[in-house]
């Protein structure tokens, strides 16, 4: 037998249970790819907070539309920065009157009571106290800038809070991911105990006991790198089809089509590579507890 056919064996010898098998291990793999993916492109909480958190810069009376664009322009660029946009004082002066409607009167003849600004929100991935003291402290140097609004009083409050949340996000997947390994460790071990008469032929015509059981490690990892591949795909589908149908999905957890950016990438990669370490992981300790318990 070579050394390859050793990978599908216990598929080749149990093909009932094997394929039961894969279609749970499938839909716990697509419960925790979609778990990897929401975490992963929200961030936790950091995007749906730095959708909401802006650091608003309140520009001079005397600043031109073009200085306030060249501002909000060099703002944009800024490491951590997502957005800047700049407001002129006429739509500072209407969106005054939309949150506080009846004073018109405030207003003077030919001009307007309140100064341009430029509003700045953060990348969800920079979304940490440090980032945002460098970036209002880039702004507060400005000649052009009167001053800083945002919120600092409770903004250390807030990332306390994002940050125990993110804690709580990353504590499910660790579950979901302990959960995985033992459906797939004692899968292991029910099937090595089962096929053990057909190891102990293998064994007896020349073939080591190591060789079997890396074949099958090896086996057990290619299939769960190609289930959770599968099931992953399956997940950001889902999300698609979901946040045109819910737009609050969209904002809290952010476009599906942003894990296809390299960013993302790279950290899907290592989890699929992840999980098939795990299954490999797991067929060699349910083979090791099989052969353990014939002794």
């Amino acid at each position: 037998m070579s050394g390859f056919s050793l990978w599908w064996i216990d598929g080749k010898l149990l093909p009932g249970a094997f394929l039961r098998e894969a279609a749970g291990r499938f839909l716990l793999l697509l419960l925790l790819g979609a778990y990897f993916v929401a975490m992963l492109l929200s961030g936790g909480m950091n995007r749906y907070l730095s959708e909401r958190w802006a650091v608003t810069a309140v520009l001079r009376p005397s600043v031109t539309d073009a200085e306030g664009e060249g501002i909000a322009k060099k703002a944009a660029g800024l490491p951590g920065v997502q957005s800047a946009v700049y407001k002129d004082p006429e739509a500072s002066w209407k969106e005054f009157l939309e949150a506080y409607p009846g004073l018109e009167t405030l207003r003077t003849a030919g001009g307007t009571p309140l100064p341009g600004y430029v509003e700045i929100r953060m990348r969800p991935d920079r979304f940490a106290e440090a980032d945002i003291r460098s970036t209002e402290a880039v702004l507060a140097a400005l000649p052009e800038v009167e001053k800083i609004l945002s919120g600092a009083e409770i903004l250390k409050g807030i990332l306390r809070v994002n940050l125990w949340v993110n804690v709580l996000f990353r504590a499910g997947f660790g579950v979901l991911a302990a959960v995985a390994f033992l459906l797939f460790y004692l899968q292991e071990k029910g099937r090595a105990t089962a096929l053990s008469g057909d190891f102990d032929f293998l064994r007896d015509r020349g073939i080591p006991s190591r060789r079997i059981a890396l074949s099958r490690a090896a086996g057990a990892a290619l299939a769960a790198g190609v289930l959770s591949l599968a099931a992953t795909a399956a997940s950001v589908s889902v999300l698609f089809l979901l946040e045109a149908r819910l737009p609050l999905l969209r904002r809290v957890i952010g476009p599906a089509g942003e894990i296809l950016n390299l960013p993302f990438i790279v950290p899907l990669a290592i989890f699929l590579l992840a999980v098939a370490a795990l299954s490999g992981g797991a067929s060699l300790l349910g083979w090791r507890a099989a052969q353990s318990r014939r002794k």
